[in-house]
């Protein structure tokens, strides 16, 4: 019977959690909002981007 292959001593003993939509999810009524917060412009990916905010849709929203 082979022995299992030994986890690097850095390696952590489970996976960390992932991050749930729930847990990440940020939401700016609009771009006052999301300059008031610091946020503004928001690129595509980032939290809080939204199409509804990308007036020229060029994937970066209240960049003007």
């Amino acid at each position: 019977m082979s022995k299992p292959a030994a986890r690097p001593s850095n390696a952590p003993a489970y996976p960390a959690p992932e991050e749930t939509k729930e847990s990440s999810a940020v939401y700016y009524k609009n771009c006052d909002a999301a300059k008031a917060a610091g946020a503004a412009p928001i690129r595509r990916g980032q939290p809080g981007y939204r199409d509804a905010l990308d007036r020229d849709k060029d994937g970066i929203a209240c960049d003007k």
